[in-house]
C-alpha cells in the first residue's frame, strides 16, 4: 500500500534543487486500496530509483504502488540520513509518498545524483540502495 503521507503539489525553483527536496507538511489522504502509478508517474519514479540504484537497474522495473512504497521508505530513509548532516530540512514524522515522489521527482532526482559525489552524503544513498534493493526488486516482480 502507497505511504499516506502526500505533500501537496508545488512548482519548485531552481534553488530547490541546490537546497534538496522541499520540505511542507504531509497532506493525508484518504484510507482505501492503492492504485498503481500511472504511466506518467510511474518514468518520474524510475528517474528517482535510477538516482538511487542505476537508471539500467530502474528501467526494467514495473513501479506498480508496492514498488512506490519501497521507494518512498528508501527516500525517506535518504532525506533523514542526509537530514542528520543538515542538508534536507523536513517536518518530523515526515515520509514521502507518492505524491511526494511524483511532484518532486526531478529534484529528488537531481539531489540524489549531486549528493553521490559528496563522501559524507553518498553514505546515505548507498545505504538505502543496498538496504532496499531486494525490497524493490520483489515489489516489481509483485512477491
Amino acid at each position: 500500500m502507497v505511504t499516506a503521507a502526500v505533500v501537496a503539489a508545488v512548482a519548485a525553483g531552481p534553488a530547490a534543487v541546490a537546497a534538496g527536496p522541499a520540505a511542507t507538511a504531509p497532506v493525508p489522504v484518504a484510507a482505501g486500496v492503492a492504485s498503481d502509478p500511472t504511466p506518467e508517474e510511474q518514468n518520474r519514479l524510475r528517474e528517482v530509483a535510477g538516482a538511487i540504484w542505476t537508471p539500467q537497474l530502474a528501467a526494467g522495473w514495473n513501479m506498480n504502488a508496492e514498488a512506490a512504497d519501497v521507494l518512498s521508505t528508501a527516500t525517506g530513509e535518504i532525506l533523514r540520513c542526509s537530514e542528520a548532516f543538515s542538508l534536507v530540512p523536513r517536518p518530523p514524522g515526515f515520509v514521502p509518498g507518492l505524491g511526494y515522489l511524483v511532484s518532486y521527482w526531478k529534484n529528488l532526482r537531481d539531489y540524489f545524483l549531486a549528493v553521490k559525489d559528496d563522501r559524507t552524503c553518498r553514505a546515505c544513498v548507498v545505504t538505502a540502495a543496498v538496504n532496499y534493493r531486494s525490497a524493490i526488486e520483489m515489489a516489481s516482480m509483485g512477491i
